[in-house]
């Protein structure tokens, strides 16, 4: 029992004279690529004890603080640290672990922790993508995003409908990405974008980007396009022909020939953008202008002749009942032109002729000018009388079936609509803003014209205003008047009308840019206008267009501008 005895107390004194050895702590982990103020990190070690003791470690962030020892943990386990950085810089991180006996590692060696820290990105710049669409359709936006120090970001998008999209791949400071978005309801909704970097900074949300999303659309048959690019204008007013082919003038420098159905039949490339509207002679032939002058077409789109004009045509011909063909130049003349292409003669006014002869029962020729007159001249390009109207004459003159001409000046002081007699007198006119739009006359006599300031017009034969309907924008190009009624013109606010005989809204077509030219309407009802949006658009109507002495600009559906021309 004795040597029993002993032998414990040796044991115990052996043990516990056992040495302790300090523990090891690994390298910090790796963590971002790159850090930014005023955010916090979580790093993280393992530390081992050889006795298996458990250990507390602590961090030296390398910005002069070291935090406290953590709680104990067993060995082996991993162990996080927080740290937040405020000022931009090379920051080392370094670890060190103690175990019970409170002997501690040496801090950590390489490959300690380096970190830059920069700045966040800055905001998102506003996404850039359209303004307008359809429900259900599919709509491309992009973004991009400034890192200042030039780290790499990433950029998601909110959709404004409760969706925020992935993160995208991370891409150069300032590079743009583009990612797509369907709406299910209609509403304007606030695209947004957010940037982050690689150690996930998250920008503020860029400013917002609204679109409108419409409800389906039950009024388009088709749409074709026929310009593309930045700028886009188009002030042609669509021609068509006996067998409904679509003729129109396009920015892009061509006229175009379209389908009933809205397939293409064929283009044709002038010397400049096509702001004509074309015109239909009684044997098919098809009269445009553009910066090259003149041009006649067979319906199949074989060019016939050019004649070269002294400056560019914006002017629509007119075809008188012999075949003549009247067009005004940027050149300050109207041509009279023979149906073999030769120049009958010419008139000089004095300045630009933008404006589209008109061509009355007895021939009279109607055309005003920037000079600011409105000249009526005889078949042979003799002066029967001139108005002076203190103003540009753009708008094309309408002729009632008593003869009484009616044209819109660009005057705002003066008289910007005038009602005159067959020999020139005037007998009413009304005070307003600037008439560009060509005067269209229903069946019972109204007159309807657009404003400068944003109204269509509805007057009576003897000067007085019936009503007037008020637009977002210049009522530029004239109306149309269908048999049923109905009158269809366009607006700067993007948007083609259709007003009832009372001037109550019947609908309202929106399209993505402002429609600058003069509707046609079909045999059956068909409604046929471009947009600056670059399509030429076919919309369900109700009616053909009116039997009136002038229902839309340049009279008729093949725009012949004379009393009795056309369909």
């Amino acid at each position: 029992m004795k040597n029993l005895l002993l032998l414990l107390a040796a044991t115990a004194m052996l043990t516990g004279c056992k040495k302790n050895h300090a523990p090891e702590v690994t390298a910090v982990s790796a963590g971002p690529e790159y850090f930014v103020e005023d955010t916090t990190y979580k790093f993280a070690v393992v530390a081992t004890d050889p006795d298996g003791d458990s250990v507390s470690v602590r961090f030296d962030w390398g910005d002069s603080t070291v935090s406290n020892w953590t709680g104990w943990f067993a060995s082996g386990d991993t162990v996080t640290g927080t740290h937040t950085w405020f000022n931009k810089g090379i920051y080392k991180i370094i670890a060190q672990a103690r175990d019970q006996k409170l002997q501690s590692s040496e801090w950590s060696g390489a490959p300690s922790k380096t970190i830059v820290v920069g700045r966040t990105p800055a905001p998102s710049a506003q996404p850039s993508g359209p303004d307008r669409g359809g429900q259900d359709s599919v709509y491309t936006f992009k973004a991009a995003a400034l890192q200042p120090d030039s780290i790499m970001v990433a950029i998601r998008f909110a959709w404004g409908d409760g969706d925020t999209s992935a993160w995208s791949a991370f891409v150069a400071s300032g590079e743009s990405v583009s990612m797509s978005h369907a709406w299910v309801a209609p509403d304007t909704y606030a695209v947004t974008a957010q940037a982050k970097d690689t150690g996930n900074a998250p920008s503020p949300w860029s400013a917002p980007h609204s679109i409108v999303i419409r409800p389906p659309d039950t009024l388009r048959i088709w749409r074709f396009q026929i310009a593309t690019g930045e700028v886009i204008g188009l002030f042609s007013s669509p021609a068509i022909g006996p067998d409904g082919t679509i003729y129109v003038g396009s920015s892009d420098s061509a006229i175009y020939a379209v389908n009933p159905n809205g397939t293409p039949k064929w283009r044709y490339v002038t010397y400049g953008s096509v702001r004509s509207s074309p015109a239909i002679a009684a044997d098919g032939t098809v009269y445009v202008g553009s910066s090259g002058g003149l041009y006649a077409f067979t319906p199949n789109g074989v060019l016939k002749w050019r004649t070269e004009t002294y400056g560019s045509v914006h002017s629509s011909p007119a075809i008188a009942s012999d075949g003549t063909v009247y067009v005004g130049t940027l050149g300050d003349l109207l041509y009279a032109i023979s149906p073999d292409g030769t120049i009958k003669w010419s008139f000089q006014t004095g300045n630009n002729v933008e404006a589209s002869p008109a061509i009355g029962a007895d021939g009279t020729i109607y055309i005003g000018s920037d000079d600011n007159y409105l000249y009526a001249l005889d078949p042979d390009g003799t002066v029967k009388w001139h108005l002076e109207a203190n103003s540009d004459v753009r708008s094309s003159a309408a002729v009632a079936a008593d003869g009484t001409i009616y044209v819109g000046t660009d005057s705002r002081t003066f008289f910007d609509f005038w009602a005159l007699n067959p020999d020139g007198t005037g007998k009413w006119a009304q005070i307003g803003d600037r008439v560009r739009s060509s005067p269209a006359i229903g069946a019972d006599g109204s007159i309807y014209y657009g404003s400068f300031d944003n109204y269509l017009y509805a007057l009576n034969s003897d000067g007085a205003v019936k009503w007037r309907y008020m637009t977002g924008g210049h009522v530029n190009a004239g109306p149309a008047v269908a048999a049923d009624g109905t009158i269809y013109f366009g607006s700067v606010d993007h948007c083609l009308y259709a007003v009832n005989a009372d001037g109550t809204l019947k609908w309202r077509y929106e399209t993505d840019g402002y429609v600058g030219s003069s509707p046609s309407i079909g045999p059956d009802g068909t409604v046929y206008f471009t947009s600056h949006d670059g399509y030429l658009y076919a919309l369900k109507g109700t009616s053909p267009l009116a039997d009136s002495p002038w229902p839309k600009f340049h009279h008729d559906i093949g725009n012949t501008g004379r009393v009795g021309g056309g369909r």
